[in-house]
């Protein structure tokens, strides 16, 4: 078992008003946390409201970059936006993709 089936039915229901849904991933099982939004800039404010540093908490830029050096050992920024952070994290297996239906908009 991966986790997931912890999950109920109300828990995917509110999955349904979101366009991006992703599950923490750690280990080769669900850690627990969901990040969701309607945008990656979303995805990635909500994600950082959860984040048990001070700095980090509330503040995307920040925790963009903590996570990064955390999971990566990397100063250097492997990504350029919430988007780009979130598909490396998704690269590197720490989360998984349960609903993606955002679309930048065109210009």
């Amino acid at each position: 078992m991966d986790g997931l089936d912890k999950l109920g039915k109300e828990d995917y229901v509110l999955f349904d008003g979101f366009k991006i849904v992703l599950f923490g991933w750690y280990g080769g099982e669900w850690n627990g946390d969901v990040s969701f939004g309607n945008t990656p800039k979303e995805v990635v404010l909500n994600m950082s409201r959860g984040s048990w540093n001070p700095e980090e908490n509330g503040n995307p830029t920040e925790y963009m970059a903590g996570v990064q050096y955390r999971s990566f050992q990397e100063h250097t920024s492997l990504y350029h936006d919430e988007e780009s952070f979130l598909q490396l994290l998704i690269k590197d297996e720490a989360l998984k993709i349960y609903k993606w239906e955002w679309e930048p908009e065109k210009q």
